[in-house]
């Protein structure tokens, strides 16, 4: 599993401690869960350079709550709990296994509740990584010959 996954999911439990999660797709597309549950997708949209040491990556996030079935009737989940806990946030949001920090782009978070049995969540997000640099040796002892004072 992936960092981008991690903190999602750490997100979504936080705000929906009750909920199961699933980021499998194959798994999602053939139904094989038991409602209530959230699907987590994620996808890399681009990265663009930052400085010489690091780099930022934006990435989609698509969350679907699908509802739990009660005599025959969906029961809704709302999306207030995880709106609630990203304006406390600031849209900004730091897991706490993974350690990567993610900035919410507060004017892409989309929520459609169109669906009588979910509710999807949508938005894009970003974070900074670290470029890896190559092990050198350091030189630690300076041979200067031919120098006079």
């Amino acid at each position: 599993m992936d960092r981008e996954q991690a903190v999602l999911i750490e997100l979504v439990n936080e705000a929906y401690p009750e909920l199961a999660t699933v980021v499998n797709v194959d798994d999602w597309m053939a139904q094989r869960f038991q409602p209530p549950i959230a699907f987590l997708l994620t996808q890399g949209v681009r990265e663009e350079g930052r400085s010489l040491t690091s780099y930022q990556v934006v990435s989609e996030a698509a969350i679907v709550l699908h509802y739990p079935k009660v005599a025959g009737v969906y029961q809704p989940l709302s999306a207030e709990p995880l709106r609630e806990l990203l304006r406390q946030r600031q849209f900004s949001y730091q897991g706490k296994t993974s350690g990567l920090s993610i900035e919410i782009d507060s004017s892409t978070l989309r929520i459609w509740r169109d669906k009588k049995d979910r509710t999807e969540i949508a938005f894009q997000f970003t974070y900074n990584v670290a470029v890896q640099r190559a092990v050198t040796e350091k030189i630690n002892e300076f041979d200067v010959e031919g120098v006079r004072s």
